[in-house]
């Protein structure tokens, strides 16, 4: 029964430590970003894609200006759109 217990111990914080793990990206090798619509961008390296980034609560523009305020994002970060702090709601790495 011990062992029985541990294993599904052990398999419980695997498993809990990868869906924390999955909101998040570096994007500190970002080179460019594009707008998808009014709230979701996706973010380059080169002209790879790694990252899709959800922003509801901030309308982004083809002409916005857009700064990351840590290289490192998970979601509920901050990001900074035209001079706006805004909520990163959804990280997803591509």
């Amino acid at each position: 029964m011990i062992k029985v217990t541990f294993l599904f111990v052990v398999l419980l914080v695997g498993l809990l430590s990868s869906i924390v793990w999955a909101d998040c990206v570096d994007l500190s090798v970002s080179t460019s970003w594009a707008r998808l619509d009014s709230h979701k961008i996706i973010v380059y390296r080169g002209s790879t894609a790694i990252a899709l980034l959800e922003i509801p609560y901030c309308f982004i523009y083809s002409t916005s200006e857009i700064k990351l305020v840590k290289d490192y994002v998970c979601n509920w970060d901050k990001i900074i759109i035209d001079g706006d702090v805004c909520d990163i709601t959804k990280v997803e790495r591509l």
